[in-house]
């Protein structure tokens, strides 16, 4: 699942995350004895110690988005077909591809950082300020990178996960992280006429995109997940563990996603009981036959 990239609300997530952090240390220390190996206990007891906290930030976020965020995406796609939309990722994708490559430069990945390099050029000249993606074509394809993912390059564990409604779920890695990529991009300190604007559109922008992207595995996770809040966070643990680990990773199991339930069967109406047909009336007698004639008297001589 796409990590989403903000740009002006980074530093308060790291902040937000880092007083969780501060908050969680100073009342309960994490336990120094390693839980039992597999189970969603274990992930939980090693990775969310903030769990009660997170699930209902979850809860929150499931509203806001349901309430809110949903509406707009499906405005979204009605007023701007497929081309535009993609049009629009591929921009708001370029504009984090110099960050990218001050990332890769710090991971020591020289080809990747050569490559990010001259994807940047061409899509921001031949592909028109990166509204489209020829590089893609020659084989530069995207691929994403931060200083959270530097950190854990170079050993830096991910810390408590965090799930902060709308922007979704990240670790305190990874959320200080996403306060120095804010801090590398050139475009958070280059001062020019409506730079602030400029700012606030890309950061709904990207916002927009990334819940665009991500659409169609949520509504998956919501409708087939027994526990959609502990599924999430395990998506998200095991993928960035396998983005920036690559085949060293070590993953565990996810979670089964049960079958949909089929849908209930409309109860056949019940058949009324049966009346027993009115009782036949008797038939009518036959009509008695005529009675002979009686003979008539004898006339007596005068």
């Amino acid at each position: 699942m796409r990590q989403v990239k903000e740009v002006a609300v980074r530093p308060a997530l790291a902040a937000a995350a880092a007083a969780m952090l501060l908050a969680g240390c100073a009342t309960a220390p994490l336990s120094q004895e390693p839980p039992a190996p597999g189970g969603a206990a274990a992930l939980a007891a090693r990775h969310d110690p903030f769990e009660g906290v997170n699930r209902g930030l979850f809860r929150v976020g499931d509203a806001i988005d349901h309430g809110l965020i949903h509406p707009i995406l499906a405005g979204y796609r009605r007023i701007a077909p497929r081309p535009v939309r993609q049009g629009v990722h591929n921009f708001v994708q370029n504009l984090d591809e110099p960050v990218v490559f001050v990332n890769d430069v710090l991971q020591a990945r020289p080809k990747a950082a050569a490559k990010t390099a001259a994807r940047f050029v061409a899509n921001s000249t031949v592909g028109v300020a990166g509204v489209f993606d020829p590089a893609r074509t020659v084989g530069w394809a995207h691929h994403d990178n931060g200083f959270g993912s530097t950190l854990g390059r170079w050993g830096v564990a991910p810390g408590p996960y965090v799930f902060a409604p709308v922007f979704g779920p990240t670790t305190v890695r990874d959320a200080i992280g996403d306060g120095v990529d804010f801090v590398l991009d050139p475009l958070s300190w280059t001062k020019f006429g409506g730079a602030q604007a400029f700012g606030i559109a890309r950061t709904g922008l990207n916002l927009l995109d990334d819940r665009e992207q991500a659409d169609a595995q949520l509504r998956a996770l919501k409708s087939t997940a027994a526990d959609p809040y502990a599924t999430l966070r395990s998506v998200y643990l095991q993928s960035r563990e396998a983005e920036i680990k690559g085949p060293d990773a070590t993953l565990e199991t996810l979670p089964e996603l049960p079958e949909p339930p089929p849908a209930a069967e409309p109860a056949a109406p019940t058949a009324p009981a049966a009346t027993p047909p009115p009782p036949e009336s008797a038939a009518p007698p036959p009509p008695a036959p005529p009675a002979p004639d009686a003979p008539a008297p004898a006339q007596s001589n005068p």
